[in-house]
């Protein structure tokens, strides 16, 4: 064997969870080789051997740990084509029964040191062959001899000798225990009856397989039939009570092989990968369904990797001649699973359902139209889906659902008049699409009312201080309100702002400017480098005298930060806006027709400065004149030097208002 044996070992992963994949390995070569043979009376001998004395005893029973297995076989043996592919790494002999031919290797990473003994048929004469195999050796004192024929039977056995650990300690040591992991490994040899009589020994006590297979296993095991295009197909399913978790399968299968197979939570939306199906008694169970035919036998390619048939179906005008496809054989199969599989997840489905329910209800109200007029929709959902997958999915759904309903739209609405009143169907169709197209507007005001929710809990939190002593920083804060460094002509002004946390009629407005200077405008004459946090123009009313006038009025915005104590008399936030409006009073504007023009000098201002009120915030408000509301949570008043109205809001008057604003309709959706 011509490879770094050692290096080839190293690199073979063999998780200790998997101590008993040397020895399944042992057992699958053994199958095939009686497969090989083609014999009926297959025989398959696991001997469990355990250390000497009795140091280490495990269990109850008083066993000692295993020291080595025997597989012994009548098959086929290591004849000379056998054992070349063995001294092959990599070997593609049994490429077709999907071996990668590496399985070998896994016995010198669990074992020590692996003896073949095979006595075999060739050209008439019988052969006895012997070897090891160890990772200091590779293959080593092979010999081979002539045997006499008179009572010679065929026989190889594997010996896996020095059991490793962590191996050794990991591997289950019950005789029984073992026999239900060969099976659990093995199973579909059992379900296409092509496994022969195998029987784990240990000592005095034994277990067979197949006996264990046929009372316990053969009972869950159900079969039905189907045609297409006059072939007939068989399906065997098997509710599958293994240890351990695997996929739900559909396996099409040819000549007692298994050649493809798919996992069924592919196509049926209920079905968890890598999760059992609970069945009346609460036990779990894996579902496997094994396709056969002679339709399949005849269309297997050379390697038995795959089939030699369409994926999707042709149009051969001959029935009987036609080529039938793969997606026409799943697409039956699935009908008769699901129907099969209907009692055992109906539980899933209606968890799913009350899941969907409870999300819709506690933090998606705007969904909540698909409950009524798209549930087949909702069913498609895969269950057990985190909160963060699911919102995504109802996304999907109901754009979806919004698209359906505008097509539905676009056909009433091109109905000609006379059918709605002479035809009692047009009516009906018509006031269908009205329903559903009114609870879509609900759930659209629901959507928004949601997100005024989220946004005033958003703002409560950012004034709370931190798990790092300090509070948000402005910029946080102005970030909620409308991002900072944009304007309205960048951003949608209904979505992607929330001035109504401050004024609703703010969000009307001609144009807006977050934290951008004077002097990038462009609807303003300026050279001021001063930033506004946000700076509003409002639209021009209609119908004045004067037409020329830009803005009906002027809106400016100032944030602090929460809880800030020191200014200096640069930074009183009065004089600041006061600053920004004498500025902008001096600046030319553009009018309707993109001229510059003087602002009038009776447009209205009108200044916000959202803060915290501190004692230095409310020295400036007492000198500026404003006075004091009465809920004494802010101050307002007119200052006639700059004649512009000003009010001074704490951020905790700022959220008890939109509170109380939006309260009656957070109650109304039970939020």
């Amino acid at each position: 064997m011509r490879i770094n044996l050692s290096g080839q070992i190293r690199n073979t992963h063999l998780p200790d969870s998997k101590a008993l994949l040397p020895l399944f390995e042992a057992v699958v070569n053994s199958i095939h080789a009686i497969e090989d043979i083609g014999i009926s009376n297959g025989s398959i001998k696991i001997f469990i051997q355990r250390e000497n004395g009795q140091q280490g005893l495990i269990g109850q029973d008083g066993i000692a740990p295993i020291e080595s297995f025997t597989v012994v076989d009548n098959g086929i043996g290591f004849n000379d084509k056998n054992y070349n592919s063995f001294l092959t790494a990599h070997s593609p002999w049994k490429i077709a029964r999907g071996a990668k031919g590496i399985g070998r290797f896994s016995w010198l990473k669990a074992f020590n040191n692996v003896i073949i003994t095979s006595i075999y048929e060739e050209s008439g004469n019988y052969y006895k062959r012997k070897f090891g195999f160890n990772i200091e050796n590779g293959v080593y004192e092979e010999f081979t001899e002539n045997v006499e024929t008179s009572n010679t039977e065929r026989q190889t056995s594997v010996e896996l000798v020095g059991f490793q650990n962590p191996y050794k300690i990991k591997c289950p040591q019950d005789t029984i225990a073992i026999a239900r992991k060969i099976l659990d490994h093995c199973i579909l040899y059992f379900l296409l009856n092509t496994a022969p009589s195998i029987e784990v020994i240990d000592g005095g006590r034994s277990s067979n397989i197949n006996d264990y297979f046929n009372g316990n296993l053969q009972p869950n095991l159900d079969w039905q039939e189907f045609e297409l295009s006059g072939q007939i197909f068989y399906l065997k399913s098997l509710k599958f009570y293994a240890s351990e978790a695997s996929d739900h399968k559909l396996c099409y299968c040819a000549n007692h092989r298994e050649v493809v197979s798919e996992n069924l939570d592919r196509y049926i939306v209920d079905l968890h990968k890598n999760r059992k199906i609970r069945d009346g008694e609460n036990k779990p169970f894996t579902y496997l369904a094994y396709l056969s035919g002679s339709y399949l036998d005849h269309r297997v390619n050379a390697e038995r990797i795959n089939f030699n048939i369409p994926d999707e179906p042709d149009d051969f005008a001959i029935e009987e001649l036609r080529n039938i496809s793969l997606q026409e054989i799943r697409n039956t199969a699935l009908l008769l699973i699901e129907k099969e599989l209907f009692p055992f997840l109906e539980t899933i489905r209606n968890q799913k359902e009350q899941e969907i329910k409870s999300y819709i209800s506690d933090d998606g109200p705007e969904y909540r139209p698909l409950l009524k007029y798209a549930p087949e929709k909702l069913r498609s959902i895969k269950p057990g889906l985190s909160p963060e997958k699911l919102e995504l999915e109802l996304h999907k759904i109901m754009s979806s659902y919004e698209l359906d309903l505008k097509e539905m739209g676009k056909e009433i609405l091109a109905t000609p008049l006379e059918h709605f009143e002479r035809f009692p169907e047009y009516q009906k169709e018509y006031h269908k699409f009205l329903e559903q197209y009114n609870s879509l507007g609900i759930s659209k005001l629901a959507e928004y009312v949601v997100h005024r929710k989220i946004i005033i809990n958003l703002f409560e939190k950012n004034l709370s201080i931190g798990s790092d002593g300090r509070f948000s920083l402005e910029k946080d804060i102005r970030e909620i309100v409308f991002p900072m460094k944009t304007s309205s002509d960048e951003i949608n002004v209904f979505e992607q702002q929330n001035l109504w946390i401050i004024d609703e009629r703010l969000s009307y407005h001609a144009y807006l400017s977050s934290d951008q200077s004077f002097n990038k405008l462009e609807n303003l004459d300026s050279a001021s480098r001063d930033r506004p946090d946000l700076l509003i123009f409002n639209n021009p009313i209609a119908f004045v005298a004067d037409e020329d006038q830009p803005y009906s009025s002027i809106v400016v915005i100032e944030f602090k930060r929460p809880m800030r104590e020191k200014y200096s008399a640069e930074e009183n936030p009065i004089m600041q806006v006061g600053s920004y409006i004498e500025e902008i009073k001096s600046g030319k504007h553009k009018n309707k027709d993109g001229r510059l023009i003087s602002l009038r000098e009776d447009t209205p201002f009108y200044a916000y400065i959202v803060c915290d009120l501190t004692e230095e915030i409310q020295r400036f408000s007492r000198l500026a004149g404003l006075t004091e509301s009465p809920d004494r949570q802010g101050y307002f008043g007119f200052l006639p030097g700059i004649k512009t109205y000003v009010e001074v809001l704490s951020f905790s008057k700022l959220i008890k208002d939109a509170k109380q604003r939006n309260n009656i309709l957070f109650k109304k959706l039970g939020i």
